[in-house]
């Protein structure tokens, strides 16, 4: 809360993400990448939860070597954090042979390609999956400068390279996401910022990263209109090869 709140005040102006349903050839190359992450105990601090993500995932994850330096994909998407199993279609995406939200196909692109691991950012708190009931609950989130409490941690420690993906709403990263930085502290760290939007690009994210994370190395990120995500994976692909990846 501490580094939210004021950047919170002025973001007034209105968007919402828009999604794709049209279904991708790619390879299924997701299947390497790792998933990372744990259960967060409610009201657990991200420092006294990392020792305890940290034992859990040496128990429970292979090990994986990375050819990248350590990049870790994180990601948040509705159809991971809805109300119940259904995802309607203005929050999913058919890709690599199954429904998932637009930002978890993108995301894991991502991790496939860079060898990264996926982590889903998940919040206590449900969101409705209909779509205009969803960008309602994010508007009166926004308006009341709301952090949700997040249900998942991750030891980032061992990272050099973060990629948040998410959708745009309302011009403006979700509440998620200013938690996921709130309980993070990225400094040091290269932050690329991926969005997916119905037009507003990556709308506020290079600036409220770099005001939120000012010592962290903060890129100018990537931008996928919903409708197109379906389709995506070569363009996000070359994207990444041109970033040395």
């Amino acid at each position: 809360m501490k580094k939210i709140l004021a950047a919170l005040l002025s973001l007034t102006m209105i968007t919402a993400t828009a999604c794709g349903s049209s279904s991708d050839s790619g390879s299924k190359l997701a299947q390497t990448a790792k998933q990372v992450g744990t259960p967060k105990a409610a009201g657990t601090s991200q420092a006294e939860q990392s020792t305890q993500t940290e034992a859990a995932e040496q128990t429970t994850q292979a090990p994986q070597e990375s050819t990248s330096g350590g990049v870790l994909v994180a990601y948040f998407t509705p159809a991971e954090n809805g109300e119940n199993d259904a995802i309607s279609s203005a929050s999913k995406v058919s890709f690599w042979g199954e429904d998932m939200g637009n930002a978890e196909a993108i995301a894991n692109v991502i991790a496939a390609y860079t060898d990264g691991d996926l982590f889903s950012i998940q919040t206590v708190k449900d969101y409705p999956l209909d779509y205009n009931e969803l960008i309602d609950a994010a508007k009166a989130e926004q308006d009341a400068g709301e952090l949700p409490e997040l249900a998942t941690a991750v030891d980032i420690s061992g990272y050099n390279t973060v990629f948040v993906v998410y959708p745009v709403w309302w011009y403006t990263m979700p509440q998620a996401i200013y938690s996921f930085i709130d309980e993070y502290d990225l400094s040091g760290k290269t932050v690329i910022p991926v969005t997916t939007h119905g037009g507003s690009g990556l709308a506020d994210s290079i600036e409220r990263f770099k005001e939120l994370e000012p010592n962290a190395d903060v890129k100018d990120g990537y931008d996928v209109n919903g409708d197109d995500v379906g389709g995506s994976q070569s363009d996000i692909e070359g994207w990444l090869s041109d970033n040395g990846f």
